[in-house]
């Protein structure tokens, strides 16, 4: 507060201080990051639980000030100087998704196969899978873009079980393309590669010795293609 002196009579004026939204703030020092893009990488170096940096990402608490302390300084900032990215003027836009409308545009969800199923019907913007999180979002995606963790080793040697990849649903899926689809009724999502020989799509494996080598998609009816993979983590 400020105090000044008007026709001898002393008034306390109010300073505005702006609000720390510790959500930009830590959202904007990850993207800009080289190394500490991912809530897993950096809560391996700053010591704070991934649950708990992903609380912060969401908005979802208030944080501490020894795990603000420990960020930052993972971050190689001060707490004063991450204080100051997070602080604004503007109206804040309150979390609607899970990240403030302003940071969303830099992550995409990483969701589980079940949801990935639903998906396909939704085409909504997803949220992250329990103990899953958003993942720094690759140059040139859309903005339905969605990540998943590669299961199984049918599209070895290029896909490693545990990989996580990137899945477009608004680029043309192509011949020779890698999809995300989900096989009819049954609910069943797979990661295969399209083959599209006139009118029929068919799905194989990468792996030359996966035992089921190809599915025609016509066979399970209500098939569709729920996203072109556009390409996958890799951890620097």
């Amino acid at each position: 507060m400020v105090g000044f002196i008007i026709n001898d009579a002393y008034v306390v004026k109010r300073r505005h201080v702006p609000r720390v939204d510790w959500t930009r703030a830590l959202a904007k020092v990850m993207a800009s990051s080289k190394d500490l893009k991912t809530q897993t990488a950096l809560a391996k170096k700053s010591g704070v639980a991934q649950s708990t940096i992903g609380r912060i990402l969401r908005g979802e608490v208030n944080p501490q000030s020894g795990n603000l302390e420990r960020i930052a300084k993972a971050l190689g900032m001060s707490l004063a100087k991450l204080a100051e990215i997070g602080q604004e003027d503007e109206p804040v836009v309150e979390p609607t998704d899970g990240l403030k409308s302003v940071e969303r545009s830099a992550y995409v969800a990483l969701i589980s196969w079940v949801q990935a199923s639903s998906f396909a019907d939704t085409l909504d913007n997803p949220q992250p899978a329990d103990g899953e999180e958003w993942m720094p979002r690759p140059k040139h995606s859309g903005a339905r873009t969605f990540a998943l963790r590669v299961r199984g080793e049918s599209m070895e040697p290029g896909y490693q079980h545990g990989d996580i990849i990137f899945v477009d649903p608004d680029v043309a899926p192509e011949h020779g393309k890698d999809v995300v689809a989900r096989l009819g009724d049954r609910n069943e999502v797979v990661f295969k590669r399209l083959v599209v020989e006139g009118k029929l799509e068919y799905l194989k494996p990468a792996n030359p010795n996966w035992p089921d080598r190809i599915t025609e998609m016509s066979a399970y009816p209500g098939s569709r293609i729920i996203g072109v993979v556009i390409g996958k983590w890799v951890e620097k």
